[in-house]
């Protein structure tokens, strides 16, 4: 298959799955939906009638929080943007905080419009390396810890936040074994990890390059992964930049949270809503990051139709109605898109740069499927 071919149908897969996946979300959770419960306080049933999606979006639009949740998203990004031009720095590579800026937007607009085999992560960094070759391979690793950090971040959010309301007896949370067991992983894959990263500091430096040189011994990619190891060996010994990368990710994570507590407020019903439909802070600050981690895996444009769906899967789990989760993540994804489309004003600013190194990211990535041009082999 051609080149140019491939460059067009896997997009248009991926945005078929995601506009698919959101078709059904939508569809599943349109109607309002009754249940009937048992009260544990008299022990009589009542029936609850919570709305669909439907009625929320005719239902009145409170602006003022769709403004809060823009305001805090943008917040969160320059703040995450900062930490990656801080972790590119670490490693001794030219770059500019604008050049951060930019390229950041840029790399949003591809991740949410743009999704091809060129990611808006990959931009990025051969945007650094582009004048210095020889240090692809740091700029790439650049990208992956800043991903890596914001990853951590979030598992530390849910394990230290969820852990004080729980311990605090918040009523949402000692009530819910589900969100007790997230908590409990959180902590627990929070805590492997930064033992794990402490624990590389105490590796002799003889076995640091045993490693980066059986790492070498990998075909096609030795070069590159021995380069990477030494980055992360790098960064383990400036931990003061990691700690304040953390600090960034911390107070970030705190803003998207917001914005999305804020976001799960934009669209309500035309009639009065039952206090508890409404999930609370001390619940967004654990299913929240949850719901960003898990649409952060590469399946569709931005998350769309995933995003949806866990959300509303989430607030299943907290007891809540599912099309209030749906809902406030379609919010929160107007603000994305506002952001992204930010990006492409930056993009067009700057288009002849970007197609450059777009074209020598696809370059490479052909040279590593061993097909010349990009194309198939027989």
């Amino acid at each position: 298959m051609k080149k140019h071919a491939v460059k067009w149908l896997v997009p248009f897969l991926k945005y078929g799955i995601g506009f698919g996946l959101l078709g059904l979300i939508i569809s599943k959770y349109w109607d309002p939906k009754t249940t009937t419960k048992t009260d544990p306080a008299t022990g009589l049933e009542k029936t609850l009638v919570t709305p669909g999606i439907g009625e929320l979006l005719q239902g009145s639009i409170e602006f003022e929080w769709l403004a809060a949740a823009a305001l805090l998203m943008a917040t969160a990004a320059a703040l995450q943007i900062y930490r990656w031009y801080l972790l590119v720095r670490a490693l001794d590579l030219p770059f500019t905080v604008r050049n951060a800026y930019r390229l950041s937007l840029v790399g949003i607009f591809y991740n949410t419009f743009i999704p091809g085999s060129v990611g808006g992560d990959l931009v990025k960094a051969y945007f650094i390396a582009h004048a210095h070759p020889e240090r692809k391979s740091r700029a790439i690793a650049s990208v992956i810890a800043d991903r890596a950090l914001g990853l951590f971040g979030l598992i530390l959010f849910v394990a230290v936040l969820g852990s004080i309301a729980w311990a605090g007896g918040d009523t949402r949370i000692v009530a819910n074994p589900d969100l007790q067991r997230i908590v409990k992983i959180m902590a627990g894959i929070a805590g492997t990890s930064m033992a794990g990263f402490l624990l590389l500091g105490f590796l002799p430096q003889r076995r640091v390059d045993r490693f980066a040189s059986r790492l070498k011994w990998v075909p096609k990619l030795g070069n590159s992964l021995s380069e990477m190891w030494y980055a992360v060996w790098e960064y383990r010994q400036r931990l003061k930049v990691v700690a304040i990368g953390v600090a960034l990710s911390a107070v970030s994570h705190f803003g998207l949270v917001f914005a999305f507590h804020s976001a799960s407020r934009v669209f309500q019903p035309p009639r009065e809503l039952a206090p508890t439909e409404l999930a609370t802070l001390s619940e967004h600050m654990v299913i929240a990051p949850i719901g960003f981690i898990a649409q952060a895996i590469p399946i569709t444009p931005g998350g769309v139709g995933v995003a949806e769906g866990v959300f509303a899967w989430l607030y299943n789990l907290s007891d809540r109605p599912e099309a209030r989760g749906a809902t406030a993540r379609l919010s929160l994804r107007l603000v994305e898109w506002l952001i992204a489309l930010t990006g492409y004003i930056v993009y067009l600013r700057m288009r002849a740069e970007v197609r450059e190194v777009q074209h020598e990211v696809e370059e490479d990535e052909a040279k590593k499927q061993g097909t010349p041009n990009g194309e198939r082999g027989p």
